[in-house]
């Protein structure tokens, strides 16, 4: 089942690693355009969610912005707070990426039956989204 689950993620990361980024950047990506609509955010939180050193993710947030796929600003509230976005050059990215990745899936799952379908479901619950007991 694990094996599944992993072969699932490892070809979302490829596609990834095929626009040119790692699956780290691809994150940070995911991460700032499901806040856009707060008006970006905050480096510190960003750090918080990918459970990753300031250090890491200043070094991945700095390789996106060298990109061209990530702004920064400081934030007029707080001048000591950094916020992040993404750029109309990254949010073409992950449509592209997106399309990509829902047809990669539709066809990773069109091979597995609804038992095993629904073990990665159950197993996505329990990782991601906190549901279930693991």
């Amino acid at each position: 089942m694990r094996m599944l689950f992993r072969h699932g993620v490892a070809l979302v990361d490829q596609l990834a690693i095929d626009e040119g980024l790692s699956p780290a950047q691809y994150h940070v990506l995911l991460a700032l355009a499901a806040r856009e609509e707060d008006g970006g955010l905050p480096e510190s939180e960003l750090v918080r969610h990918l459970d990753a050193s300031r250090a890491h993710v200043s070094t991945l947030v700095r390789s996106l912005q060298a990109a061209g796929l990530t702004l920064d600003w400081r934030d007029s509230g707080d001048r000591r707070q950094v916020r992040l976005a993404v750029t109309d050059a990254g949010w073409a990215l992950l449509e592209r990426l997106g399309e990509r990745q829902e047809q990669v899936l539709r066809d990773f799952v069109a091979g597995l039956d609804r038992t095993e379908i629904m073990e990665i479901i159950a197993d996505i619950s329990a990782r991601y989204l906190g549901l279930g007991g693991q």
